[in-house]
């Protein structure tokens, strides 16, 4: 079944580790949620829809879910409301919270 979150999302400065440009359209990445860092669940990757792109201050709101949400594998149990994560490249380049769930 498909979960899909509303977030709130941060994108890290070059200065803080993060990237210089971020993401101005819907993208899929690589996420590590808070309560599973040492990744017993897996590495999963999820789909970030925005709602309005992100503003000056890096900060956006967006929908996420996983992608392969439909694999019994797929940690979608980790999707709700108050859960921690970074969006991941080689590096943490957003952190965000989950705070509601859609469905």
């Amino acid at each position: 079944m498909k979960t899909v979150g509303t977030i709130k999302l941060y994108f890290l400065t070059a200065d803080e580790g993060g990237q210089s440009i971020i993401p101005k359209d819907n993208f899929s990445i690589p996420l590590v949620f808070e309560e599973d860092k040492e990744l017993k669940n897996g590495l999963w990757s999820a789909r970030i829809e925005f709602h309005i792109t992100p503003n000056m201050e890096r900060e956006t709101t967006a929908d996420l879910y996983l992608l392969f949400h439909d694999n019994e594998d797929a940690p979608n149990h980790l999707i709700r409301s108050g859960m921690k994560f970074e969006l991941m490249t080689n590096k943490v380049i957003a952190r965000g919270i989950i705070e509601t769930i859609l469905n």
